[in-house]
């Protein structure tokens, strides 16, 4: 799910020596990633994660998955997914919550033409527990997991705007909402067992 490539740009200008892929399924978002990323050090895919394909023939060692969990109503078809690459880390960015709850929302824009089956719309949230339970059936482990809070405030979005905003909560002083919805941002760090 890299979008039109942000974070790959973001990387790559970071590790110039190292070598980054992004995949994603819609050929618009990648073809425009192509266009706006130059690297020589980075290559882009169409492929859909759904259809669980395998299409980069290259030794992958980091997996790194930033908002795409969410916008999956299963947290099992993407990790398998990424699994396929027998990378040695996996680096998740996504809504987690430390119970044995899933939590399904989408969001419905009424001041938007988005359809309801658009996965954009999507921020579910995913039980750690859970996750620990798939991974006892895999060749990894949760290496480290911490909560996400930005470091600066950020402004609610004017009346009827989409958009992610801070507020101060028993959690944290910058907890992220979107609309009415608490966004419990984790980052989580899958190792390969040896």
């Amino acid at each position: 799910g890299c979008g039109i490539g942000a974070n790959i740009f973001y990387y790559s200008k970071k590790h110039p020596n190292a070598k980054f892929v992004g995949i994603d399924y819609l050929k618009k978002r990648i073809k425009y990633a192509k266009n706006l990323n130059k690297n020589p050090n980075v290559d882009f895919f169409v492929d859909d994660i759904l259809k669980n394909k395998k299409i980069v023939k290259k030794n992958i060692n980091i997996v790194t998955c930033v908002h795409t969990l969410c916008c999956f109503k299963k947290i099992d078809i993407p990790l398998r997914y990424m699994f396929k690459y027998k990378p040695d880390w996996i680096a998740i960015n996504s809504l987690f919550y430390q119970g044995p709850l899933d939590v399904l929302i989408h969001i419905r824009d009424h001041n938007s033409d988005i359809k309801d089956n658009n996965v954009n719309s999507d921020f579910n949230i995913f039980s750690l527990s859970n996750l620990k339970r798939i991974l006892k059936k895999t060749n990894y482990r949760i290496h480290k997991f911490q909560p996400f809070f930005p470091h600066k405030k950020i402004a609610k979005p004017s009346k009827g705007k989409r958009g992610s905003f801070t507020i101060k909560t028993e959690f944290n002083n910058k907890t992220t909402f979107s609309g009415p919805v608490h966004l419990p941002w984790y980052f989580v760090l899958l190792k390969k067992k040896k």
